[in-house]
């Protein structure tokens, strides 16, 4: 019922009475204004006048009720551990496809190799449960898919150009803007589900010891809408898994990466290799030229660029 009353007030630019909400929903007034209180009491602005209930103004918290038709599939939190941990508690309980967990903050958010992942207020952190039919080979390019997807969701959403860096965050330059983590698990020769954790700076200020970091607030000046970017992102990425393809993903993360052509270092469990970056495979491993000549594919590690020469900006 929020989710309607929430609608009709968006269309309308002047005021809309319980009476007429009332009609429209099949329920009492008194039903109607106790949902417009609950409303309140979530921080949205609803004006009361003479003449019904106007909006005010809306925040860009990820209510479910904003994601219209996802409305059902929209799990949030104003705060929570891990939205990773949640997400595999309902994706083992057998939850449909596309199932996304969100929260404003998490207070044991993670990235890759078990780092603290900071998520304060203004980011977006959320976690998607994906059941794609692929096979355990294709798995690992769904990250790559989801890293180009976000890089497309911040030139339309922010007017931000970023790029990916193998093998699973995005970048503004050299900071870093957006980070996935991904978890898999298996069933006979096909991916039983794919848990992918986002975590995109848009409105915080992120302030990161080890690694530059930036926000879309700091890059532009201004904030965006966090519900808007979501919605921009799950549509975009539900059509790119509806034909997913190797080699298309392959292909396109190719052209919108930072990390092919420049000298990296890979920091494996079993050591760290360092080469030139010259290609991606096709099942993302990325292929490094050694100092000797040789030719060495890695696919799981962290990726370290050398900083920039003059020569190459």
């Amino acid at each position: 019922m929020k989710q309607a009353i929430m609608a009709m007030l968006a269309e309308n630019s002047t005021p809309l009475s319980g009476e007429e909400i009332s009609r429209r929903l099949g329920v009492s007034r008194v039903a109607v204004w106790k949902q417009i209180g609950r409303l309140r009491t979530c921080g949205i602005d609803i004006e009361s006048t003479t003449k019904g209930y106007r909006l005010r103004s809306l925040p860009d918290t990820p209510f479910p009720w904003r994601f219209g038709r996802r409305a059902g599939q929209i799990e949030y939190h104003p705060e929570l551990a891990s939205t990773m941990d949640r997400a595999g508690e309902l994706a083992r309980a057998g939850c449909p496809p596309f199932t996304v967990v969100v929260a404003d903050r998490q207070f044991q958010g993670r990235g890759r190799l078990a780092r603290h992942w900071q998520s304060a207020d203004g980011g977006l952190y959320c976690s998607l449960v994906l059941r794609p039919p692929l096979s355990p080979r294709e798995a690992p390019l769904v990250t790559f898919a989801v890293a180009l997807v976000l890089v497309e969701t911040l030139a339309a959403c922010c007017a931000v150009e970023a790029r990916v860096k193998w093998p699973n965050d995005v970048l503004v330059g050299e900071a870093k803007i957006a980070g996935i983590l991904a978890q898999v698990e298996f069933e006979a020769d096909q991916v039983r589900f794919i848990n992918l954790g986002v975590g995109l700076n848009l409105n915080n200020r992120p302030e990161v010891a080890d690694k530059p970091a930036v926000s879309v607030c700091q890059l532009t000046g201004r904030a965006v809408d966090r519900s808007a970017v979501l919605a921009f992102f799950l549509d975009r990425l539900e059509e790119r898994l509806a034909r997913f393809a190797a080699a298309e993903v392959v292909a396109d993360w190719k052209a919108n990466t930072l990390t092919l052509g420049r000298q990296v270092t890979i920091n494996t469990a079993r050591g760290n290799c360092t080469g030139l970056a010259v290609d991606l495979d096709e099942a993302g491993g990325l292929i490094l030229e050694l100092p000797d000549g040789r030719r060495q594919t890695i696919f799981y590690g962290d990726c370290l660029h050398a900083p920039l020469t003059g020569s190459d900006q």
